[in-house]
């Protein structure tokens, strides 16, 4: 029987948390191919290791995950707007692109030096084997994405289910 530090060690996976920060060291797969198809299509939501995570296809094509809280005011960006290859916070206005760089501040005095300072938490990400995964972890020490063997089958060999 574990000790309730024993059972808070194992079980608690939030940012800062031992096996959260073990779990975070890894790709894991958190969207589906197909939730996420059209650029500047609708941003889906979920969460992943205690955190609320917003992904997107932006106009060029390109996947991107960001920490869902807008860094203005914490504002759900999976309400926002995604047009231009950014996705617009539907509060602010601010703009963001899939490295998390704030591309536009309306209505903001001196624009150019804050869009410099200001970023939104960006992770890594990959689409493979019909699914999206994200790295959570130290960019500088991200591993190599897994080559699962089933990945490698054609579309129509293999399926994906999500339960939610």
């Amino acid at each position: 029987m574990l000790t309730p530090e024993e059972n808070k060690l194992v079980t608690e996976i939030g940012p800062d948390t031992p096996m959260g920060d073990l779990f975070r060291r890894f790709w894991i797969p958190v969207f589906h191919g197909r939730e996420l198809t059209d650029p500047d299509g609708a941003p889906a939501r979920t969460r992943l290791l205690g955190e609320h995570i917003v992904g997107f296809r932006d106009t060029s094509g390109r996947l991107g995950i960001l920490e869902a809280a807008c860094p203005h005011r914490g504002v759900d960006l999976s309400y926002g707007l995604n047009e231009e290859n950014g996705l617009r916070c539907a509060r602010c206005g601010w703009k963001f692109d899939v490295e998390g760089n704030c591309l536009e501040m309306p209505m903001e005095p001196d624009e150019e030096e804050l869009k410099k300072t200001v970023k939104a938490v960006a992770y890594g990400v990959q689409e493979w084997g019909g699914l999206i995964w994200a790295y959570m972890g130290p960019k500088e020490e991200s591993p190599e994405r897994p080559e699962f063997e089933w990945g490698q089958l054609p579309e129509d060999h293999r399926s994906t289910l999500r339960w939610r």
